[in-house]
């Protein structure tokens, strides 16, 4: 009867101890004294009892098992204990986790004890049981301590796997800003290179071009005022000729300087010109345009000027927005500063030869019709707003039939 409840309360001391042992992770990085912890007091409670009651020693590798998984019986962390050993406080700590660790040791013991002093006549668990118990208890330590440390280990390397995860993870994202800050900066040389290339041609050969073009005018001036039919017919196929190289010039200029248009730039240039135009005075931008034509972006960027313009001259607001929409059948620009609009009295003095109020207006109106687009510029609520809608289609022919004479 005896042997049975100490079989069931060993059971149930080990089932114990494990449900206090999965309440906090089994290791040494368990580090302070816890709920977690407390998974060392049921086997030990049941060693007290061994203790008391010698033919409980036949469960005691159960008890061992569960003392050598349990986490640190004292506050403190395992993996720093031994570098402060000197210490007192540090010294007790160890002492304690040695008596605890080992507490399945003196059950075993006491038998031993009684034999040697009372002979075999009182001992009350047989030598061999007993010998087979200790051997049983000392191999349930050693599983404990290896399971301990096997979690242990199985933890750190989750960790090091989840440390390496994120690393990889900021490495590619370190990658892909620098794969794309050197995509802008190769774009951004190339299109400064383009925009220098098309400056030399208009500076060098532009002018040449036009020397000659003045220089075969003048020579077939000379010679219908001295009859020389041969002359004039030469000078007059030169000048065809240095016509058509200049057109071609200007041509290529243009296409090198619409290529050299960082739209982007452009209009963020625009928008954040007034920054500061009056104290206080800020313009937040959202566009979701990524591209548009070379002719449709100056427009834009014009527009965005004039519009802001206006507001730091003609109101009072502090604020401004540009918003630009990528809509499937057209580009949509809106300008709008939330007033209030100053006084006529309020207004600064124009300078000599300043455009009047409204020229701006008819500015925006005008650029915006030659690029095939509407507008309509009126006071909304206490502010003003400045509306532009230009159509994608006319711009979709340009480029495919640029595309099909370049192919």
């Amino acid at each position: 009867m005896a042997t049975t409840a100490g079989m069931l309360l060993a059971v149930c001391a080990t089932a114990l101890a494990a449900w206090l042992r999965s309440l906090r992770p089994i290791g040494p990085a368990s580090s302070s004294m816890g709920t977690g912890d407390a998974g060392w007091m049921p086997p030990l409670a049941y060693a007290a009892l061994a203790l008391l009651e010698p033919r409980w020693c036949v469960f005691l590798p159960l008890a061992a098992y569960d003392l050598a998984c349990a986490g640190p019986p004292v506050s403190g962390s395992a993996s720093a204990r031994p570098a402060v050993y000197g210490t007192g406080r540090t010294t007790v700590r160890l002492a304690v986790d040695i008596v605890v660790r080992f507490a399945w040791a003196l059950p075993l013991l006491r038998p031993v004890a009684a034999y040697l002093h009372d002979g075999p006549s009182a001992a009350v668990v047989r030598p061999s049981t007993l010998l087979t118990a200790a051997l049983c208890t000392a191999l349930g330590f050693a599983l404990g301590r290896s399971e301990r440390d096997v979690a242990g280990s199985r933890r750190a390397l989750r960790s090091e796997r989840d440390t390496a995860r994120q690393e990889a993870r900021d490495a590619r994202t370190r990658i892909a800003d620098l794969d794309e800050e050197r995509a802008r900066a190769v774009r951004v040389a190339a299109l400064g290179e383009r925009t220098r290339i098309a400056r030399e041609i208009h500076d060098n050969v532009g002018h040449l071009l036009t020397r000659a073009i003045m220089q075969a005018k003048a020579g077939g001036a000379v010679a219908d005022a001295t009859d020389d039919r041969t002359a004039s017919a030469g000078f007059a196929a030169l000048g065809a000729t240095l016509d058509d190289a200049m057109t071609m010039v200007r041509r290529s200029v243009h296409d090198l300087e619409d290529d050299g248009t960082d739209f982007a730039a452009q209009i963020d240039a625009a928008a954040h010109a007034f920054d500061g135009a009056s104290p206080g005075f800020r313009v937040a931008m959202t566009c979701d345009v990524a591209s548009a034509p070379a002719p449709v972006a100056r427009c834009l960027a014009t527009v965005i000027r004039e519009s802001l313009s206006n507001t730091a001259r003609h109101s009072a607001a502090r604020t401004a927005t540009v918003t630009l929409r990528d809509f499937p059948a057209l580009w949509q620009l809106v300008v709008l500063d939330p007033g209030p609009r100053l006084d006529e009295g309020a207004e600064p003095a124009r300078v000599a030869g300043e455009a009047p109020r409204g020229m701006g207006l008819a500015d925006i109106a005008e650029r915006v019709r030659a690029v095939g687009g509407t507008s309509a510029c009126g006071p909304y609520g206490d502010g003003w707003r400045v509306f532009a809608a230009i159509p994608k289609g006319p711009w979709a022919v340009h480029d495919d039939d640029d595309t099909n004479g370049g192919a």
